[in-house]
């Protein structure tokens, strides 16, 4: 168990489908059944089931009881509403972070940024898990 409480199987298996959700593969609305997932990833229901309340958290899927998971759609009311979110705290936490890192945090900081410059939007998945990883690191 990592130090944020998730598997590493729950970690993984929530990249993938975080991946397949924003390339399209997997639809707004679609429902996401644990045991097909389970199935199709070939892993038990445990790290789908912590993946799948991950995205929740990140406002990527929706969870209603007693009906499941589904794909949230993602329309103009919500990309603005996480653009807004994150105007109103990125500049806290950046001088939160200033004061407290480390020089190791900034080389991981700048290996990760030469890497988003390296793949320019090239690839929109790899550019997203560069980005998440760099705000992981703050």
């Amino acid at each position: 168990m990592e130090a944020s409480g998730v598997s590493e199987a729950g970690d993984s298996i929530y990249r993938q489908i975080r991946d397949d959700i924003i390339s399209g593969r997997l639809r707004a609305n679609e429902r996401l059944v644990v045991a097909d997932l389970a199935q199709r990833l070939n892993t038990s229901t445990n790290p789908i089931r912590e993946a799948l309340q991950m995205l929740r958290g990140e406002g990527f899927v929706i969870i209603a009881p007693n009906r499941g998971a589904r794909v949230r759609p993602i329309d103009q009311n919500f990309v603005r509403d996480i653009y807004e979110i994150g105007v109103l705290i990125e500049p806290a936490l950046t001088r939160w972070f200033v004061g407290m890192a480390t020089h190791e945090d900034i080389a991981k900081l700048e290996a990760v940024q030469a890497d988003i410059e390296q793949n320019n939007f090239a690839d929109q998945v790899r550019h997203s898990e560069l980005d998440t990883r760099f705000h992981t690191i703050m």
